[in-house]
């Protein structure tokens, strides 16, 4: 038997509603509008009473059709007698009226200021910036007990994610530095050749490749390789209660999976950053001696002039830092993954814009720094 509300008026002033049947959202039902209206067309009616006639089953329905008459007898200011109504369903309606209403119109909303959008932006780059040195204050206690010898590293383990973040992550990093060292070249070119100076491509080349664009073409690529990937793999373990099984049997979380990621990444990216540095240097190579009338010989000894054993090692330094924050920055924000498989994706997201930009902070302050002490 589907729902079925019946009206009656008695003494033209009190409307009888009847409530029969059972009330299911998967079977028809009546409408709680065709009763208001017909209600309110007779300006007679001062109360309105509910009674419930073998009443079988109910689900969500039947209150919607009892908050929609309360609300609109209210409006009009009839009296509704609710003493028949079932004590389950009274509740459900009482509590439908102390639960607030989210207001999501445009005008219902509160319009920050420009003051409250840059203190909410300052507190959450003061929060994220304490914990992300908390966390590298335990990953750093973690570093020395290993080189204290308190702390062991599984060899075949760190010997993996020495090769995934090394030997197969040489192909990625051999066609950007290439295609960037070809570009700067080819815009040198451009601008050289207009003076006569085409063997100056070299040094542009050289020396951006050494100090600026192999470390950090390099740190991009590994925060979108490697980072991305060490925030998935742990934020998956989370959801799949790996890292609590690793808690509750007395392993660190620290030393056992963020320790050897971090040094085999801080140790493999010098690495990479001098392949890229060659590479990029060899795609200037090819780009110069096809647009320019430059012999192999002439800009291999110009290169060799021009850089210095300092933008060497300001490329090493660079790169040993970046690949530090990007390990450190994806195992921290694997962490705080929360147990949704939606989580995993916003992390490695957040992991991969994070480690960016904090390296091209970091290349900024190390500017400055090099600019100061005039290396």
């Amino acid at each position: 038997m589907t729902g079925i509300a019946e009206l009656e008026v008695e003494n033209e002033s009190i409307a009888i509603i009847s409530i029969v049947g059972a009330w299911s959202i998967y079977e028809k039902h009546s409408h709680a509008e065709e009763f208001i209206e017909t209600i309110l067309a007779k300006p007679s009616i001062q109360s309105v009473e509910l009674k419930f006639v073998d009443l079988k089953s109910w689900d969500s329905v039947l209150i919607n059709f009892l908050i929609c008459i309360l609300n609109s007898c209210e409006a009009k200011n009839l009296t509704v007698n609710v003493d028949n109504i079932p004590v389950g369903i009274r509740r459900l309606i009482e509590l439908s009226k102390t639960s607030p209403v989210r207001s999501t119109s445009p005008a219902g909303q509160k319009k920050s200021t420009i003051l409250e959008f840059i203190g909410r932006v300052g507190l959450l780059i003061f929060f994220s910036l304490r914990t992300f040195l908390g966390f590298t204050g335990k990953l750093w206690v973690g570093i020395i007990s290993f080189i204290g010898g308190k702390v062991k590293i599984r060899g075949r383990e760190f010997a993996l994610v020495l090769q995934e973040v090394g030997a197969k992550a040489l192909p990625i990093v051999f066609l950007i530095s290439f295609l960037v060292g070809l570009i700067i070249a080819f815009v040198s070119v451009l601008q050289l050749s207009q003076f006569g100076a085409n063997i100056y491509v070299a040094d542009l080349v050289g020396i951006s490749m050494m100090r600026e664009m192999g470390c950090i073409m390099t740190g991009i690529i590994m925060s979108g390789r490697t980072g991305a990937a060490f925030a998935a793999t742990i934020g998956t373990m989370i959801v799949n209660d790996e890292v609590d099984a690793l808690q509750t049997a007395g392993f660190s979380t620290i030393n056992f999976l963020v320790l050897p990621r971090v040094i085999a990444l801080t140790l493999m990216m010098p690495l990479l950053c001098i392949f890229s540095s060659f590479i990029g240097i060899f795609g200037g190579l090819c780009a110069a001696i096809s647009a320019t009338d430059l012999t192999i010989v002439r800009y291999c000894a110009q290169t060799a002039k021009a850089v210095c054993l300092n933008d060497f090692f300001v490329g090493i330094i660079k790169s040993c830092f970046f690949g530090f924050l990007v390990a450190a920055i994806g195992c921290q924000k694997g962490l705080q993954c929360k147990r949704s498989a939606e989580d995993v994706g916003l992390t490695t997201t957040t992991a991969v814009v994070t480690s960016i930009t904090a390296i091209i902070i970091m290349d900024a302050i190390f500017a400055v720094i090099f600019s100061l002490i005039g290396i």
